[in-house]
C-alpha cells in the first residue's frame, strides 16, 4: 500500500501528521474501554452461578488495572523522551494496556495485571518507534497498540496464568508460579507463530489481489483531495467562517 503522501520527507524521516481533536480521540478511548468490560466481561456468559460472577468480577477488576497501568507507563515513556504532556500516549497506553490483559484477563492476579498492563503499554511505545523506522505508515499504531500488545499478551499468560484459574484440561500456568507444569509459555508463544503465519499468508493473498486488481489504494490526486470531498461530496468539517480560513 505504501505510505501516506507527505508521511515522509525527501531524507526518509516522519513528517508529524496529527489527529484533528485530541477531544474525540479521547472520547474514543473512553468508549472502547467501557465496551472492553463487556468484551473481557461479557466472554464469561453467565453470571448466575458464584463460580461464574467470581470469574467476572475478576476480569473486571484486572481489566481496569490493566488499562490504567498501560497508560501510565505509556505516559511516562512518552514525557521522559520528549519531555511533552501528550495525551494521545495516553490514550493509546490505555488501549495498548486493555490489549495486553484481554489474553489473560481470568487467569491472572490483579497485581499480576498492573506489571502486564505497564509492560504492554512500553511495548506499544517500541513498537511504534520501530515501525516509523522500517518507513511503514501506520496512521492508528494499529500493530502498536493490537499486534505487538496482542504478542505481548499471549507471551504474559504463559508467565503469569495461576495454577488455580487454568481452564486448560492439562493443567498447565505460568512458570511464575510453583507446579507440576508450568509450560504454557511454550504453548503461547507456539500459538503467536501459528497466528502469524495465517493472517500473513491470508492477508498477502488478499491485498495482492487488490494491488493486482488496482484497487488497493486510490489515485494520488484523490488522495490529496481528500476522500471526504472526492467520494462523499464535501468537506466533513468547514473551516472557513465569512471567507477566513480558521485553524481545526
Amino acid at each position: 500500500l505504501g505510505p501516506r503522501i507527505g508521511r515522509f520527507d525527501s531524507d526518509g524521516k516522519p513528517v508529524p501528521m496529527p489527529g484533528h481533536s485530541s477531544v474525540l480521540q479521547v472520547l474514543g478511548v473512553f468508549i472502547l474501554w467501557l465496551g472492553w468490560y463487556g468484551f473481557n466481561g461479557g466472554s464469561t456468559l453467565s453470571v448466575f452461578t458464584s463460580q461464574y460472577s467470581r470469574d467476572l468480577a475478576r476480569v473486571c477488576v484486572t481489566t481496569t488495572l490493566g488499562a490504567a497501568s498501560g497508560a501510565l507507563s505509556s505516559f511516562a515513556f512518552v514525557h521522559s523522551t520528549t519531555h511533552v504532556w501528550d495525551v494521545t500516549a495516553v490514550g493509546n497506553g490505555v488501549l495498548a494496556g486493555l490489549v495486553s490483559v484481554t489474553a489473560n484477563c481470568v487467569v491472572i492476579d490483579p497485581w499480576a495485571a498492573i506489571i502486564i498492563g505497564g509492560i504492554g503499554g512500553l511495548v506499544m511505545q517500541c513498537a511504534s518507534k520501530l515501525v516509523l523506522k522500517l518507513k511503514v505508515d501506520d496512521p492508528l499504531d494499529a500493530f502498536a497498540v493490537h499486534g505487538s500488545s496482542g504478542m505481548w499478551a499471549l507471551v504474559a499468560t504463559g508467565i503469569f496464568a495461576r495454577p488455580e484459574y487454568s481452564y486448560n484440561g492439562l493443567g498447565s500456568h505460568g512458570f511464575v508460579y510453583p507446579g507440576d507444569k508450568p509450560d504454557l509459555l511454550g504453548v503461547q508463544v507456539a500459538a503467536i507463530a501459528i497466528i502469524l503465519a495465517w493472517v500473513g499468508g491470508t492477508s498477502t493473498i488478499l491485498f495482492a489481489s487488490l494491488r493486482l486488481l488496482g484497487v488497493l489504494r486510490v489515485p494520488a490526486d484523490i488522495e490529496e483531495a481528500g476522500m471526504d470531498v472526492s467520494k462523499h461530496g464535501g468537506g466533513a468539517y468547514d473551516l472557513n467562517a465569512g471567507g477566513k480560513v480558521l485553524s481545526a
